[in-house]
């Protein structure tokens, strides 16, 4: 009998300390979870006050609405929209500036739909300041740069971009910094001008990417320095001027792509680019050396001339694309 009661009290005292266990678990967890909601039923009424508030490794979750906030994410923390057609992300800006800056290693965001309705030519939805963040899921559109990539190993996957008047996305390292082993995959660009554009970027993955109807060129690698990069499996077709352009890069692998009907060559390759191995692609892919001829001078000044405030900025511009 007295076995008995202190077996019973012993599976008790462990129930107590397995209970204590998960309601401690439990509590932990939920102070690592915010919902927002702008109608007050959440945790937090703003992105920006769970953000504040949030430790590192926290879930975001964003309720379907408009949040016309500009976001700052300094810690390692997961934003997940409700919606990704729904939950929108849709600030004004100072001109020139970000809607989204993910600004701490680690950040993932996804399910949203994000824009930004500021001036500037560099005006972005989403600014990478920070390595090995993570972009997924999201709708990213109307504004100039879809999203700015000034860092490496970071991942876009399952996105659309479309509406972005510059780039759907910019890659952009420098003489001085690197913007390497990024990977772009399964997302799509279209109308915007170009799909995505590289600036002194090497070994990054461009894979199971959609490339139609922008204004300008699918993938445009520009300036230099865009070596041993990776287009694997794409559709660049029906492009206003190229499909693909590579500018002084070297050693990039292009395969099994279908690359058609892009107006004025599917595939151009200036001088001062070797060793770009293309194989496997459609048979009506064309290969030609650009020429810095009068209708690509007009093209260039067409396309400059429609922008009005930026002058000064342009100027530079197009001095390190062309270098005249």
């Amino acid at each position: 009998m007295m076995k008995g009661k202190r077996l019973l009290a012993t599976l008790l005292i462990i129930l107590l300390i397995y209970l204590q266990i998960n309601i401690f678990a439990v509590a932990k967890e939920s102070k690592n979870y915010f919902i927002v909601n702008g109608t007050g039923d959440g945790n937090c009424k703003s992105i920006q006050e769970a953000l504040d508030n949030a430790p590192q490794d926290s879930t975001i979750y964003v309720k379907i609405g408009v949040y016309n906030e500009i976001l700052n994410i300094r810690t390692r923390v997961k934003l997940l929209g409700e919606d990704k057609d729904k939950t929108v992300i849709n600030p004004i800006s100072k001109e020139n500036k970000y809607a989204i800056c993910l600004g701490a290693p680690g950040v993932m965001i996804s399910n949203l739909n994000i824009t930004n309705g500021a001036s500037g030519l560099y005006a972005t939805a989403v600014q990478v300041s920070a390595p090995e963040t993570e972009i997924s899921n999201c709708i990213i559109h109307d504004t100039s740069i879809g999203v700015a990539i000034w860092t490496s190993d970071n991942l876009v996957e399952n996105c659309v971009f479309t509406g972005c008047s510059d780039e759907g996305i910019a890659l952009l390292g420098s003489k001085y910094s690197k913007c390497d082993n990024n990977k772009i995959t399964n997302c799509t660009f279209y109308n915007n001008c170009d799909g995505i554009e590289l600036q002194y970027s090497s070994n990054n993955i461009i894979s199971y990417c959609k490339f139609y109807e922008n204004s300008h060129i699918g993938i445009d690698a520009i300036a230099s320095s865009n070596d041993g990069n990776t287009i694997l499996s794409c559709e660049i077709y029906n492009n206003t001027v190229s499909g693909l352009y590579l500018a002084s890069s070297s050693d990039n692998k292009i395969t099994n792509c279908f690359i058609s009907n892009n107006r004025d060559g599917n595939v151009v390759i200036t001088k001062n680019s070797y060793n770009n191995d293309i194989k496997n692609s459609e048979p009506d892919t064309t290969y030609q050396e650009a020429q810095k001829d009068n209708s690509l001078i007009k093209r260039i000044f067409n396309r400059i001339s429609d922008i009005k405030n930026n002058i000064g900025i342009f100027s530079l511009i197009f001095k390190e694309k062309y270098k005249f």
